[in-house]
This record gives structure tokens, sequence and C-alpha cells, in this order.
């Protein structure tokens, strides 16, 4: 076996400083909800054993999510699905309403109806998932090796070099799509979409905190005294690795939200361009056109959760 990295294990999206590992609404079950429900909750038990093997820490915690409650409407709805949670997840977890959050922690101008704590919501240490990850599968991974084409069982770098296998999977972020045949309608099979995020170091505790979620902006405590905020959706971007000001909104926002953030200070800023499928769906499964090669992007926001479920032996 051999895999072949560009730049390095986590050099791209993967590399979230969020983490975040979040359920869909509990409602209108369908298919899609039931595979993200069945990651969610054999991921612990899949880190565990890749702890036990390799030493190191992932920093999964299912930790919960908040969900400020901003007007009447949007209280009503999510009580309705309190019940929804209990048939859907099966009793791994509950939704449950918060009259008054901690006004130390979610602002309580930010929730005038109180706050809804997702039960199934954790969080994990993406890059130490991914050290584990690579410590796992140790000398096979080789740096530097860009990809350039792909033809029938065959896989062919920058600098000429090929290699050839059995099976090839297609594994390479935003950049695959570029690998792959255009859509019927003209268009690619996905695109890059840049999120932006920012580590900040705080004065207080964070640790055991659960994550804050209101439209679109992500507070996520890390370790004792570091919380992540993000991330921006962009599709339209000239470099994905660059942080502009639209990162400092984002950050205005998560302040915005959580109080112990005003004032704490900025220890990273990070970018990079997430994989986003045209239909808004995994892409896994054999390669359209190549015989011996499958493909596996589009994770997006959900990768993290879902990568471990992807059995690469019924790919091809």
């Amino acid at each position: 076996m051999v895999v072949a990295e560009a730049r390095g294990v986590g050099a791209g999206a993967s590399a979230t400083p969020l983490g975040v590992l979040a359920p869909h609404a509990p409602d209108n079950w369908n298919p899609k909800k039931e595979a993200q429900f069945r990651a969610l909750v054999s991921l612990p038990e899949y880190l565990a054993e890749l702890e036990d093997e390799t030493g190191i820490a992932t920093g999964y915690a299912r930790c919960g999510r908040l969900i400020p409650l901003a007007t009447e409407n949007q209280r009503a709805v999510w009580e309705r699905r309190i019940a929804d949670a209990v048939e859907n997840w099966r009793g791994e977890a509950v939704l449950t309403r918060v009259e008054q959050p901690d006004p130390a922690w979610l602002a309580a101008e930010a929730a005038p109806f109180g706050a809804m704590l997702c039960g199934l919501s954790a969080k994990i240490d993406a890059r130490g998932y991914l050290t584990a990850l690579a410590a796992s599968v140790g000398d096979a991974i080789r740096i530097g090796l860009v990809l350039e084409r792909l033809e029938d069982g065959r896989a062919i770098f920058a600098g000429g070099e090929r290699i050839e296998a059995d099976r090839i999977v297609l594994a390479t972020g935003a950049a695959a799509f570029g690998h792959l045949p255009l859509l019927e309608s003209g268009e690619p099979a996905g695109r890059g979409e840049k999120g932006q995020a920012a580590v900040l170091e705080i004065d207080g505790q964070a640790g055991a905190r659960p994550i804050i979620f209101h439209d679109g902006t992500y507070v996520v405590p890390r370790g004792e005294r570091e919380v992540a905020v993000g991330a921006t959706s962009e599709r339209y971007f000239e470099c994905a690795n660059a942080t502009d000001t639209l990162l400092d909104e984002k950050i205005a926002r998560a302040q915005a939200l959580c109080p112990v953030l005003v004032g704490a200070r900025v220890i990273e800023r990070w970018a990079a361009a997430r994989p986003r499928a045209a239909d808004r769906r995994s892409m896994v499964g054999p390669h359209p056109a190549l015989r011996g090669v499958s493909v596996a992007t589009g994770g997006f926001k959900t990768g993290l959760a879902m990568a471990h479920r992807l059995d690469i032996g019924d790919l091809a």
C-alpha cells in the first residue's frame, strides 16, 4: 500500500481547528440522516481502538451543542424536535431545552427564548486524529507526490513518477474534482468551498463547555484556555489558504455570542478549501470513467464524522 501525499498529512481542510461533529436535525428522518447518525455513534469505539494502537489522543468528547433560540417560532420548532430525537436517536442522546444558559458562555441577548442542547453533538481534535491515522499507516505514506492525472489502474505524478495498482482511491479533497468528468450540464462535479476559522486564547477555562452554534457561526472549546471559532463559507475566492476581513467578521459574531471571547487574543488564523460536491452529497464509489479507480471526496462538513465508515474495499 502507498498513501501519496502532495504536501503532507493534514495540509488541507481536514486539519480544521473546529472539529465539530454535529448531527442533522432529528425530524424528517431519511437515509442520509440515518447514515450520519450511525457514523456519529460508532466513531467513539473506532477512535478508542485507534488511540490504543497508536498512543495518540484524538481529543474526542461528546460535549453537546447549544443552539440559541432567538424567536418564539424557533423555540416551537425545536421543542417539536425533542420527540423526534427520542425516536430517531434511539437512546444515544437527547435534545433538551435550557431555559437560562450560562450568560458567561452564551450571551443572554443571543438567546431570549433560551437554547436547545443537542446531546449528540461532539468535538474532535482533527489534527490529533490525522496524526493518529498517519501513525497507524506508518511508512506507507510518501510525501511530495503531486497527482497530475489518472488512467486505468495508474496514477501519474508531477515529475513523471507512476504508480500502478489493482486499486487506486482518489481522496484528494477539493482537488479530486479536477480528475472527474464534467456533469451533463457542463459544470464540474464539485468545487472547493473556502472556510476560514480562528483559535482564540481566553483568560478563563473553556474545556468542559458545550459547543455554541448560531446562524453559521461555531464556538468550540479546545483544551483549557483555547476556543476555536468559524467558519466562513466562500464559493468564490482567490487564495484558499489566506485569511482576510471575512474571518474578522466571523470572530466578531462569535464574540457577540460568547462573552468570554471579548478581548481574547487570536493565536491562529486558518483557511482551506473544503470539497463540496455539486449535489452536496459525499462522492464515494467507482470512478465514472476509469477502471480500477475509486473516489472518496465531497465530505465538505461531514468528512470527519463519516470517514471511518467508508469501506474502501467495497468501492471498486
